[in-house]
């Protein structure tokens, strides 16, 4: 059985609640990525922060003339995340994000119940396609 473990980036970018988007928005170009987790004060992820999540708030272009020094992180991400254990099924994996229609979860150690990676709607696909994520 293919597991999530399998498939996920470990050790991912995150940015904390406390962030302001226009310190974020770069993150997405530089590194080619579309989901960000966010973490509090303790580094406990709370949210999500996706690319969508952005654009769909306001234009950059908006951010940046008009609110850019005043939003933060916290104000647009998602929540409640989705977590899964590293040893869940990828078809447990994709039902669940199309049941609630998202595009990443957060992989979780079953010991510790840390963050040791993310799996997104991408992996899956280039999974299922005999590409390697």
């Amino acid at each position: 059985m293919i597991t999530i473990a399998d498939l996920m980036s470990r050790g991912p970018i995150t940015v904390r609640e406390d962030q302001k988007i226009l310190e974020v928005v770069p993150i997405y170009r530089e590194k080619n990525i579309h989901h960000i987790p966010v973490v509090d004060k303790q580094g406990d992820v709370i949210g999500m922060l996706s690319a969508k999540d952005v654009e769909n708030f306001v234009t950059v272009t908006r951010i940046i003339e008009e609110e850019g020094s005043n939003v933060l992180v916290q104000e647009i991400m998602t929540q409640p995340i989705f977590s899964f254990y590293e040893d869940v099924s990828v078809q447990q994996a994709a039902l669940a994000m199309v049941d609630n229609k998202i595009h990443a979860i957060v992989v979780a150690d079953r010991n510790t119940e840390k963050m040791i990676g993310i799996v997104t709607s991408t992996d899956i696909l280039m999974h299922v396609a005999g590409m390697k994520p």
